[in-house]
């Protein structure tokens, strides 16, 4: 009885020693961070848009001057969103149309010149991201959506993450991130994710979808970003990595809500 004792013992031991081994943990608190990011970047899509349809407006001689990648939004001093078209000369950019978003929810023109400083950084920041980017993507048709972050510190964080596509196809599997000095000059740290090939769904029918992710350790930023983005277009998403399985369901109760599940490491 007592052999049969120690040896259960010693199982269990073996086994509390062993499942820290066996198994992932997921990291709640850097999804929770990525999913912060990818609701601020759900917002900046929206108002980017609102945005973009007031500039079919503008002039020609004003469209001649803007450059379709060196116009972008930001929140400004008093916490409202600001969006910048225009064009950088490398010494001066030349600001053709700034709108501003009240709180009444009404855009309008404004003429107060946003920081020149915050102008040139972001442009030689996007720049060099399109650039870096193209490096790795070469000839590529897929379009892409920037999103642009002017810190507090005056640094600048770029996401070049795809489009939704012509027929509305939702694709996914191509993420870029730079981070840059004050400058926009120096990259501080970069996060670049491509394989080879840009994967993708059609939008109209709901269905439940799964997003293949199988060379990444833990969901991408891109990932949680298609997630929310593409929500009201699928019913639950799955992210499928090599350590884990993310899915986002809706209930009328909840809303929408996570489920992450490990997965379970042979040695």
């Amino acid at each position: 009885m007592k052999t049969r004792l120690l040896l259960f013992a010693l199982l269990l031991t073996q086994l509390a020693w062993a499942q820290p081994k066996n198994r992932q943990r997921f990291n709640h608190q850097a999804f929770a961070e990525k999913l912060s990011i990818a609701e601020w970047m759900s917002e900046y899509d929206s108002i980017a848009w609102r945005m973009s349809d007031l500039v079919t407006m503008a002039t020609y001689e004003q469209l001649e001057r803007m450059d379709r990648r060196e116009w972008f939004c930001f929140r400004g001093t008093d916490s409202l969103w600001n969006a910048v078209y225009g064009k950088f000369n490398d010494t001066a950019y030349d600001l053709v149309l700034h709108y501003k978003l009240f709180e009444n929810d009404t855009i309008d023109v404004v003429c107060d010149a946003p920081d020149t400083a915050m102008l040139h950084s972001v442009c030689r920041a996007v720049r060099t991201a399109y650039r870096e980017a193209g490096l790795i993507l070469g000839k590529s048709s897929t379009r892409f959506n920037k999103f642009v972050r002017y810190h507090a510190d005056k640094t600048v964080s770029i996401w070049l993450l795809p489009a939704l596509q012509s027929l509305g196809i939702a694709v996914y599997g191509g993420e870029f991130y730079y981070h840059f000095d004050a400058s926009g000059t120096v990259v501080l740290d970069k996060e670049e994710y491509y394989q080879g090939s840009i994967k993708g769904f059609k939008t109209g029918k709901p269905r439940e979808v799964w997003l293949s992710y199988e060379d990444a350790a833990a969901p991408t930023q891109g990932a949680v970003y298609f997630a929310v983005q593409y929500r009201k277009y699928f019913t639950d998403i799955h992210i499928d990595t090599r350590e884990s399985t993310s899915v986002q369901s809706f209930s009328p109760g909840k809303g929408y809500y996570w489920l992450h599940a490990d997965k379970l490491r042979m040695n």
